[in-house]
Formats: structure tokens, C-alpha cells, sequence
């Protein structure tokens, strides 16, 4: 299963969102509002780019793409060391060698004034604000990232992302200021432009952007294609309540955003469906409804001021609760003989201090010292005689010792126990992490087996090569063996040239789909001359020099001493530079040579049944198998060839004007009712002209066709 990375601003994904990703992929989440665990194919890790909790992530999970949600998306002000967390992202995406890094950046990045030079250089950015300064020095550090490792990087700009239940984005801000009677902040003027993203949209394109193969590098706009303005917002917000307070806050404005995602749509085929704004009024209802009812009524207020209040307050009220209490039955028991040897004061003190640590036993402490000199004084003491006799200090001194001592120990009790919390909450972060590692490892390992069995170099990827280059027709050799050599190197640009019995050049018999458009239909072995002297010999020719126009590596087929077949491969990584990968090159070239000597063979010993020997016009039959051969190419991108039928059905008469005017590959057969045709390899209908112009200088009558029959 693919594997992706979503990490960043984690929160604007709703649970919901995630779901709908995990259907097809296994999602990893890594930030810091995450939580820790997992829900089908969906696993959360509480980290951040900056932390080796993060870089372990890699070692464990095969990411193909890793989606980056910077902390400017969606209005945001940006994440604590932003540029820090990108760094480290691209780090570990070029260590690990990802297929794909995304990064989701706002269409605010380009809210900027530029300063031209007198030559339309750019001089300068005067950005309006921190945030799309930060925005945009964040993507000219995506695109330097790019440029210098190779790596496939996508940036989508994106406007407010909407949805019904995320509290956390810009639309969910607004409804929760409406909900609470404050007042909406909206950043620019009435008249500016505004754009919302659905995030169900987001998850379609995010599909989309994780299937592309191809490298799409670049910056792209993801808008929704309806325009609005925040006037317009004004107006459905004021629908939905009609005393919603707006304010404009007046920032300037001038990104210029484009009106639909052209580019987008033209890659991916990616088309925004949801208009966010008609259904403002809906979102509203379901914010209200499935978030703010838990907040709604009096016992949801009451229960809000708890929250906000925290232990703090009820620490206070038990405090003075237990203080009255307390005084009450000093009150009515001191003058009972069973309490004359009980202060029930002390046990208060005792008690609030060893609850709630030393601050609240000192507090308590004072509280009944005050009460103890409110006695003093109706006995008529005054404070000179109280301070003078040391006897009447013990109970004062009694009563704040007691609150500081077990208050005291209380604290020490407290930052034991925080201290253990903590130890048990990074071993469970560990023991999760590790029991992620064990699962995936268990889930991973038949793929790992498939893997090791089917590796290139193992006996069973010999064999299928084997078997696939076991034809008894050279053309079917060419077609397979571009297959076999293209999954065995794991390499795109192979191609197969025939030479002429004089050596003097070389025809492309077949190419990778990449390479069609590219090589020319023919080489002059004089233009190779170093090559071929280096494969002449039997060796492998590999371009050490990095000579412009020559292949990375080529070796030779021969037949009797004479070289008959010239296989290239024309690019190579950096990692095919060695000599491993040129042994494998070696060897995958000596069964193609095997394939191919024996199908020549056949061909030989068969000849007499296959082509006329008077014409050396092929039979129907034969025609027929070398067609079939060349429309299997066509149709698989690795070669073109052009069908043209003579009215002229004389064999003999057609053979002696076509008589070096056609190349060696070039293949002229018949079919059961006699007709004359001509099979051109490796041309298409533009160069055809050229053969055209020579058929019709000989005054021969043809009509190209796609089949024959």
C-alpha cells in the first residue's frame, strides 16, 4: 500500500478528510496537535519536523509523497520556526529518496509590490505583511530545494480552505467570533477578491497529486473558479445572523490570483466541484449543531467557566468552604471538656496543606491566625502585650509551621509524582512508536519477501528474461528484448540499432517510448568512431568523458565475427555509473545476442517458406507476423512504421524499381489476393514524404493503408 506523510499545520485536516485518504493509502500524521495511536491506515504521531521522533519516521515508513501544510495556509501566521521544520522535511525527503514532496503555501505569498529594473529584472519584493513575506521566502526556499536535488516538488497555492466541522481553519474562526457575539475580523477590504477551497476538493487533488508519476515540478494555483469578493462573505454571514458584527481590517491587497486552476486541470484533470460560498449559511447550522453544542445552554456556560477557571478556583472555594466548617465546630466545641485538648484549626491547616501544597497551607495558616487575634482582642488584649509575651507567639508559630511543612511535603509528593507521569508518557510514546515499527514490519514483510525474490539480480528475473526472449522472429526479439533490458537495468532510454552488412550504418530497429522522438531514424558508424572501436572488440563502451551526443554505454551483437545488432543505453543515474551495473548490462546483452542468432537461424533454414527466391518478396503468412510485430511496438511506444500498397501487381516489375531505394529493415510482401505492399520501419507520415517523392519520380502508384487485406 502507499504510504504518505502529512505533516505541518496538521489541524485544518479533519478526521473526516483523513478517512477518505486512508481508503486508498496508508496516512501518516506527524504534528504537534496530533494525537498518538491508529485508525485504519491511519497512524499519528505527536511530533514535529525539528525532533529525531520526526527523522525516525522514515526509517520505519516508505514514504512516496510527503505533503508539507505550512502554518501560512489558510490565514494562518505561520509555525514556530517555520523555515527550520521546511528544512528539515527536505532533509529527510532527500535522504530517503521520496518520490514527491508537496507543499500547500496560500495565495497570499504573492501580496507583494514588485520593483522592476530597466530591463525587466526583478529588483525587488515590498511585501505588506510578515506573513506573506514569510509565505513567500518559504517557496523561493521550496524551488531552490528543487533545483539543487532534482527532486520532484510541488507547491499549490491555496486559498481559504472550507468545511462544515473544522473549527480550526479561517471560516471556522469567524463562525465561532458569530457564535459568541464577537466581532469577525476580515483581513482586507470590502471590494478585494476571496477564494474558497472545499477540503473535500483538497482531498481529490491530493489523490491526484499522489498518482502522478511523472515529475511535475512547479507552482500551481488550486482556486475553486467562482468569483466573490469579502463583501460578498459580509453579505452571507449576515444572512446566516443577521446581527453579525464584520470589521475590515484594511490590509492591502493586490496578489494577483488567477480566476480558474488551468494548469491544474491541464495536469491532473483536477476540477473543483463544491461552491463554498452558497452554502455559507449550511456551515454555519452544522458548526453550530455538531461543535458549539456541547458550549450551548446554562450548564454549558457553567461548565465553560470551570474550565476556564480551572483547579485554581475550586482549590480557592474548598479553601474558605472548609475554613467556615472548620470555625463552626471550633465555635460550638470549645467549651466541651472531650475537644479541650483538640485544635480543630490546626487540623484544617494540616489538611489544606497537605491537599493542596505549601501556598494554600500558608494561606489557610494566616486565615486562622487572623482569626485567633480577633479572639485575642475581644479578651480585651492589646497588641503590645500580645507581642511581648512569647507564650502567646506558639500558636501563631504552631499554626504556620504546620501549613509550611506540609505544604512542603505535599510538593515534593506533587513533583514526584509529575515526575513519574512524565517517565511512564515517554516510555508509552515509545512503546506506541516501537509497536508501530513491529506492526508495519509484520505487514510489510511478504512485500519485502516478493521483493527479495523478484530482485533483478536473482535467478527468477533471469529466467522470465529468458523466457520472453524466446522467439523464433528477430522483430519479436527487438520488441521483448527493449522490455527485458528496460526492467532488468531498470532503465528508460535503451535503444537497438541494426547495421548494414558494410558497416557503415546503423538503423534504430526499436527504442524506449522515451527516446521515439528524440533519436534519429539513423546513425553513421563513422560519427561513433570511438564507440565502435571500443565494441568492435567485444567490449562494453562506456562515456567516462560524458562526450555530448554519445550514449552512456553501448555494447555490440555479432554474428560470425561481424557486428549485426549495436544495443545503447543513451542515460544513466548516477548510481548505473559502476561497474556492477555495466557487468549486468554485459550479460543482458549476451542473451539478447543468444535470442537473437538463433532466431536468425531459424529465419535462414525457414527462408524458403517465408520469401519468394526469385523476388525475395515475403509471403502472407510472413507478411502478416512482421505487421502484427510492428503494431504491437507502435501501440507500446517503441517504434512507427508506415503500410503502403502498389496498384501494380507485377512482383518482379515492382522488385526491380524498388531496387536500393529501400533500406535492409524494410520488409515488401504480398497478400492471398496478390496485392504488393511495402512495410517501412521506424517512419511515420511526416518523413514518409521523402520516400514518396522517390516512389512517384518512378511513376509508381501506391496508397498507404493500416492493415493488409
Amino acid at each position: 500500500m502507499t504510504e504518505i506523510l502529512i505533516c505541518g499545520c496538521t489541524e485544518l485536516f479533519t478526521e473526516e478528510a483523513l478517512l477518505r485518504l486512508a481508503e486508498e493509502y496508508r496516512v501518516v500524521i506527524a504534528g504537534p496537535s496530533a494525537v498518538s495511536g491508529n485508525q485504519k491506515h491511519i497512524t499519528a504521531y505527536k511530533t514535529s519536523p525539528t525532533e529525531e521522533k520526526f527523522r525516525q519516521l522514515f526509517d520505519v515508513y516508505s514514504f512516496q509523497t510527503i505533503y508539507y501544510v505550512s502554518g501560512y495556509t489558510d490565514g494562518g501566521n505561520g509555525l514556530f520556526g517555520e523555515t527550520q521544520q521546511l528544512e528539515q522535511v527536505m532533509l529527510e525527503c532527500s535522504r530517503s529518496r521520496v518520490d514527491k514532496l508537496v507543499v500547500f503555501s496560500t495565495v497570499d505569498s504573492q501580496n507583494y509590490m514588485a520593483s522592476y529594473g530597466k530591463q525587466g529584472e526583478l529588483l525587488k519584493k515590498d511585501y505588506y505583511s510578515s506573513r506573506c513575506f514569510g509565505a513567500g521566502q518559504m517557496e523561493e526556499m521550496c524551488q531552490y530545494f528543487m533545483e539543487r536535488s532534482k527532486m520532484p516538488t510541488v507547491m499549490i497555492r491555496l486559498p481559504y480552505l472550507a468545511d462544515r466541522i473544522n473549527d480550526k481553519n479561517f471560516l471556522g474562526h469567524i463562525f465561532r467570533s458569530m457564535y459568541e457575539e464577537e466581532k469577525v475580523m476580515l483581513p482586507y477590504h470590502r471590494e478585494d477578491p476571496l477564494n474558497f477551497l472545499t477540503l473535500d476538493d483538497l482531498v481529490e487533488l491530493m489523490f491526484q497529486l499522489t498518482e502522478e508519476t511523472e515529475d511535475d515540478s512547479g507552482i500551481y494555483y488550486a482556486v475553486s473558479g467562482y468569483h466573490y469578493t469579502y463583501g460578498d462573505l459580509e453579505d452571507m454571514l449576515k444572512i446566516a445572523v443577521l446581527d453579525a458584527k464584520i470589521v475590515y481590517e484594511n490590509y492591502p491587497f493586490v496578489a494577483e490570483i488567477p480566476s480558474y486552476p488551468k494548469e491544474l486541470r491541464r495536469k491532473y484533470g483536477f476540477i473543483p466541484m463544491d461552491n463554498a460560498m452558497e452554502n455559507i449559511g449550511t456551515y454555519y447550522r452544522t458548526f453550530v449543531n455538531e461543535v458549539m453544542t456541547q458550549k450551548s445552554g446554562l450548564a454549558g456556560k457553567i461548565m465553560s467557566l470551570f474550565a476556564r477557571a480551572g483547579k485554581g478556583a475550586l482549590k480557592y472555594v474548598e479553601l474558605v468552604l472548609v475554613f467556615i466548617i472548620a470555625e463552626i465546630i471550633s465555635h460550638y466545641t470549645s467549651e466541651s471538656i472531650y475537644f479541650k485538648f483538640v485544635d480543630v484549626r490546626l487540623f484544617y491547616i494540616i489538611i489544606m496543606g497537605t491537599i493542596y501544597g505549601m501556598r494554600t497551607g500558608l494561606v489557610a495558616a494566616v486565615l486562622e491566625c487572623l482569626v485567633l487575634i480577633r479572639e485575642y482582642a475581644l479578651m480585651g488584649m492589646n497588641g503590645t502585650i500580645l507581642f511581648y509575651n512569647i507564650e502567646n507567639w506558639i500558636p501563631f508559630v504552631v499554626y504556620l509551621m504546620a501549613g509550611s511543612i506540609t505544604g512542603y511535603i505535599s510538593n515534593k509528593k506533587d513533583d514526584a509524582l509529575a515526575f513519574v507521569r512524565r517517565e511512564y508518557s515517554l516510555l508509552r510514546d515509545k512503546y506506541l512508536f516501537l509497536s508501530d515499527v513491529y506492526h508495519g514490519a509484520v505487514e510489510n514483510k511478504g512485500e519485502y519477501k516478493k521483493q527479495i525474490l523478484g530482485f533483478k539480480d536473482s535467478f527468477g528475473k533471469i529466467f522470465d528474461a529468458v523466457q520472453k526472449l524466446d522467439s523464433e522472429y528477430p522483430e519479436r526479439i527487438f520488441f521483448e528484448g527493449v522490455k527485458v533490458l528496460e526492467d532488468i537495468l531498470e532503465n528508460h532510454t535503451i535503444a537497438i540499432y541494426t547495421l548494414d552488412s558494410w558497416q557503415k550504418f546503423g538503423r534504430l530497429a526499436v527504442c524506449s517510448n522515451s527516446l521515439l522522438t528524440k533519436l534519429t531514424k539513423s546513425i553513421r558508424i563513422e560519427d561513433y568512431s570511438q564507440l565502435y572501436d571500443t565494441v568492435k572488440k567485444g567490449q562494453v563502451w562506456k562515456n567516462t568523458d560524458m562526450v555530448p551526443g554519445m550514449p552512456m554505454y553501448a555494447c555490440g551483437i555479432f554474428k560470425e565475427g561481424t557486428m549485426v545488432l549495436l544495443i545503447t543505453i543513451q542515460e544513466a543515474d548516477v548510481e548505473q555509473y559502476g561497474m556492477h551495473y555495466m557487468n549486468i548490462f554485459q550479460i543482458m546483452c549476451g542473451l539478447v545476442q543468444t535470442s537473437f542468432l538463433r532466431a536468425l537461424e531459424y529465419e535462414e533454414l525457414a527462408e524458403s517458406k517465408m520469401y519468394d527466391p526469385r523476388t525475395h518478396i515475403a509471403y502472407p503468412e510472413r507478411l502478416r507476423q512482421l505487421l502484427e510485430v510492428q503494431e504491437s511496438m507502435k501501440e507500446a511506444g517503441v517504434a512507427d512504421h508506415v503500410l503502403i500498397r502498389f496498384k501494380d501487381k507485377d512482383k518482379e516489375r515492382v522488385s526491380d524499381q524498388l531496387s536500393g531505394m529501400i533500406r535492409a529493415s524494410d520488409v515488401l510482401g504480398t497478400d492471398e489476393d496478390g496485392n504488393i505492399y511495402l512495410l517501412l520501419v521506424q517512419m511515420n507520415r511526416e518523413n514518409f514524404r521523402i520516400v514518396g517523392d522517390r516512389l512517384n519520380g518512378k511513376g509508381m502508384k501506391y496508397q498507404i493503408v493500416e492493415a493488409v487485406g
